[in-house]
């Protein structure tokens, strides 16, 4: 079982981050993006959860859609996973600073 995502955490994914949760979506059963564009009647998805982020300052506002809760991975596989792998959110350390820059 993974960490249970709360608002105010501090998380990354497999290839961008780090950023602030500002709200959660659970339980959505909603369609893929690409199914509702090229079906008339597009399969609902597994539960997931839909994230609004900001970086860890606040500033920007960031979205991550179609992750499985309980596996903190992304529904389909995603060409960032690697190999057509899946997308992995990652929650960061809450109680350590967050380097923003590499120089």
């Amino acid at each position: 079982m993974s960490v249970k995502l709360e608002k105010g955490m501090l998380i990354k994914t497999n290839y961008s981050g780090p950023y602030r949760i500002l709200d959660i979506e659970r339980g959505c059963t909603c369609s893929s993006y690409l199914d509702e564009l090229n079906m008339d009647d597009p399969p609902q998805q597994p539960k997931h959860m839909h994230l609004v982020l900001t970086r860890p300052d606040g500033t920007g506002r960031f979205w991550l859609n179609y992750f499985i809760e309980e596996t903190m991975e992304s529904i389909g596989p995603t060409i960032c996973g690697g190999e057509w792998g899946h997308d992995r959110i990652i929650a960061l350390d809450q109680d350590k600073p967050v380097q923003m820059e590499l120089f």
